[in-house]
């Protein structure tokens, strides 16, 4: 009897009972740990939660190397194609140049001084105008295969865009004044190259040492055997000391060894907004000229586009001296119905037991200029520019927003100077030295560290926005003592040496300016004279100023 009670078959009351005891156990434990988690999640980063919604996001992240190492020609490839066609990455080339680089590029200016015996300080123009002079001469045929200096500014500006780093050879020797450069394509720096050689590491072409200083980089040959004289070949691969090569690029993470072309942030926004122009051109072309259908018994083309396909074919035919047979052209004839084009007021035939229904998508729900706009905003942020810049759009530009934009933007230009300053003109200038010293007279040897200390660059500056303002400002500082004329010129883009001598000369020929010149400010009134002035009152003014004889 006792073991017949204990597997009593339980009850439907007693399931029931157990089920709402059990599920409300298990929400209770359930919603203690919901409201654990919000109160951890609370105390934690919202960027590392891992909804559902996220999952498209990644959430490991790996060194920059190995990203670069897998997928930099694929960004190579694509910053290449926006380059090359796209109107938008286009414009941001032309404004990059135009800012950075201007008309005269980035200049050198010599800065040598003397002291003289009274102990003063002045600038030693001779040697000055000596060393610019020698640089400008060397600048005529800079790179070994004949590109002046301008077209080696602008060529490394626009690699560096294009992708993400800048590669010189350094070439002693050549040339007529016995020292040349050679702009390399980045990527004849094999980025594949991995392995390591005599104790050091090479990733990506660049061999390192354990601190990841370059002690040299593996170019890629033309061919198996072409190395030089003098250096390392392994395979297709020819080593090149560190100290010949000039190698530099942005470096946005520790240890980053090849650089990030700049077009390929937000460039899937950029191909995008290139793809959705042409699709819409496209099809607002084909809407214009395709003006209906019609529906043939039999299905067949409209009589004479066919007709035309085939008789241009018998045509090239016989020009070519061919003579086809009838089942050729009867193939010929079953082809061309199968061609189909739109031109202006077309109405085109549906084959027999086909209809023809449009798609009509509801997105973008916008006008197609507002989506450009939204596109070119997003894109140009990433490249510190303004949208009125990059769009090149003044439609809505107001004196206050065009100033606003343009002076963030301005300062990321001169960011972008000073990078170029120190990766091309200050080490090229530093390599070339010696060898514009020895092939220039009047410069001496010994000087070389006085003459690499004083050269200082130039870069180009940009007209003020409002012009008057600027002036009146400038004045007012120079007055208070906040700044100097030399320092105001440098702010132009100008050499004050230059315009001081320019200013000297003028002085000497016309006379000082001030002296032809009747004077701006109102003259203070004459407590003899009346309120209301009068003829004679405009005749002592006049008089006073210079513009007729006092007498």
């Amino acid at each position: 009897m006792g073991l017949f009670s204990f597997f009593k078959r339980e009850s439907a009351a007693d399931r029931r009972e157990w089920l709402d005891s059990t599920v409300r156990a298990v929400a209770s434990q359930v919603q203690g740990r919901m409201v654990q988690d919000m109160r951890a999640a609370k105390r934690s980063f919202e960027t590392a939660e891992t909804p559902a919604y996220t999952e498209s996001w990644s959430s490991s992240a790996v060194h920059i190397n190995e990203d670069l190492a897998r997928q930099l020609p694929t960004l190579w490839a694509r910053s290449l194609g926006l380059a090359r066609n796209n109107e938008w990455a286009q414009r941001y080339l032309i404004e990059l140049d135009d800012n950075v680089l201007g008309p005269n590029g980035i200049a050198l200016q010599m800065r040598l001084a003397i002291t003289q015996r009274d102990g003063t300080t002045v600038q030693d123009t001779a040697q000055n105008a000596l060393l610019e002079s020698a640089y400008a001469k060397w600048g005529e045929e800079a790179d070994e295969s004949g590109l002046p200096w301008c077209e080696v500014e602008s060529l490394a500006l626009n690699t560096l865009a294009r992708k993400g780093e800048i590669l010189i050879r350094n070439r002693p020797g050549r040339g007529p004044m016995g020292f040349q450069i050679q702009l390399l394509d980045p990527a004849l720096l094999d980025v594949t190259l991995n392995r390591t050689w005599g104790g050091n590491r090479i990733r990506m072409g660049v061999e390192i040492n354990d601190a990841g200083k370059p002690l040299a980089y593996w170019l890629q040959m033309t061919k198996t055997g072409d190395a030089m004289t003098g250096y390392i070949a392994v395979g297709r691969h020819v080593r090149i000391p560190a100290a010949e090569i000039i190698h530099h690029f942005l470096v946005e993470e520790p240890g980053q060894l090849r650089g990030i072309p700049w077009l390929t942030v937000g460039a899937r926004r950029l191909w995008l907004t290139h793809d959705f122009e042409e699709s819409a051109a496209v099809a607002s072309s084909n809407a214009a000229k395709r003006q209906g259908f019609f529906f043939s018994p039999t299905g067949e083309a409209p009589p004479g586009f066919g007709d035309t396909i085939v008789s241009s074919v018998l045509e090239a035919a016989k020009a070519a001296g061919k003579v086809l047979t009838p089942d050729e052209i009867q193939a010929i004839t079953a082809a061309a119905e199968k061609y189909s084009t739109t031109v202006p007021g077309q109405y085109d035939t549906l084959p027999i037991g086909y209809q023809f229904q449009a798609f009509e998508s509801v997105w973008p729900n916008i006008n197609a200029d507002t989506y450009i706009k939204q596109q070119l905003r997003g894109w140009a942020a990433a490249r510190g520019m303004s949208y009125i810049s990059l769009g090149n759009d003044l439609e809505a530009v107001n004196y206050s927003s065009a100033q606003v934009g343009i002076i963030g933007e301005r300062e990321h230009h001169k960011k972008t100077q000073v990078r170029l300053r120190n990766w091309l003109h200050r080490e090229v200038f530093a390599a070339a030295l010696p060898y514009l010293v020895l092939s220039t007279p009047g410069l001496k040897t010994d000087r070389l560290d006085e003459y690499r200390e004083a050269a200082t660059w130039q870069p180009r500056r940009w007209v003020p926005i409002d012009p008057v303002k600027a002036a009146n400002a400038n004045e007012t500082n120079l007055r208070l003592k906040l700044t100097s004329r030399r320092r105001l010129i440098l702010e132009r883009g100008e050499d004050p040496d230059e315009v001081l001598a320019e200013v000297a000369a003028e002085e000497a020929t016309f006379g000082p300016l001030d002296a032809n010149m009747v004077a701006a400010a109102p003259l203070p009134p004459d407590p003899a004279e009346p309120a209301t002035p009068s003829k004679s009152r405009h005749l002592h003014l006049a008089a006073t100023r210079g513009l007729i004889d006092g007498d």
